[in-house]
């Protein structure tokens, strides 16, 4: 719908006529049969702002079929102040920000229903007292691909509970392989030997169960993050 057809509308729905929408926005009769007609296709903001008032509705609404925001409003503002270079200029951009958002949904619409593998450790790695992460993978676990899933490098089995309430005993977590993770965020650790999956505290690792004490680092711990721990996935069966 073309934004005159919504200013009729409204018209019509609240029994203004041409005469009554004329004296309150003090734009000649004439003028208005034009916008009203389609025939005056770039009105000035401030004429459509002036008819959105006299009709008790929003600039926002009559320019575009939406609810009042301001932005809408400043933004129509500014397009009409530009040349006719500028607005195709506005257009171009438009157009190809709208074919990207389409080749992003047709790209992810082909992802659907579309599976990958990673390997799995066979021993898992401790939310409670530590196990050793030293086995090399033989099983694998399959994924439904999506932005979370393609980053996933390995797969590791969660054992204890000091991590509950957020990763359960017997939970698979799906790993991306890095050096190092932000604070705050749960990973993978290997601490003087023994493989943990924690919350990083900068100084320390966290666990998320309160009966259980922080692991603060000393002097001569040896602690190398394996990966940041995207997800769980499952329990084992």
């Amino acid at each position: 719908m073309e934004w005159f057809e919504r200013v009729k509308a409204i018209k019509k729905e609240k029994n203004v006529t041409t005469d009554i929408l004329s004296e309150r926005t003090g734009i000649a009769k004439g003028t208005l049969n034009k916008l009203l007609t389609g025939q005056t296709r770039n009105p000035a903001y401030d004429t459509i702002k002036r008819i959105a008032e006299a009709l008790g509705t929003s600039v926002s609404y009559i320019a575009y079929g939406v609810d009042d925001n301001s932005s809408y409003g400043e933004l129509f503002e500014k397009y009409s102040k530009l040349d006719q270079k500028g607005k195709e200029a506005v257009a171009k951009t438009v157009d190809a920000q709208l074919a990207r958002m389409e080749n992003e949904r047709s790209a992810a619409a082909a992802q659907i229903g579309k599976k990958r593998k990673i390997f799995i450790y066979d021993v898992p790695v401790s939310a409670g007292l530590g196990s050793f992460l030293d086995s090399s993978p033989s099983q694998s676990v399959t994924l439904e691909v999506n932005e979370i899933t393609d980053r996933a490098d390995y797969a590791v089995r969660v054992s204890g509970d000091s991590m509950e309430p957020r990763f359960f005993d017997g939970d698979i977590v799906i790993v991306e392989s890095c050096g190092q993770i932000p604070e705050g965020k749960v990973g993978i650790f290997l601490y003087n030997g023994e493989s943990y999956i924690k919350k990083f505290g900068g100084d320390r690792l966290r666990s998320v169960n309160p009966k259980y004490k922080d692991m603060v680092f000393k002097e001569g711990d040896d602690v190398t993050c394996l990966g940041l721990v995207l997800g769980s996935i499952s329990k084992e069966k």
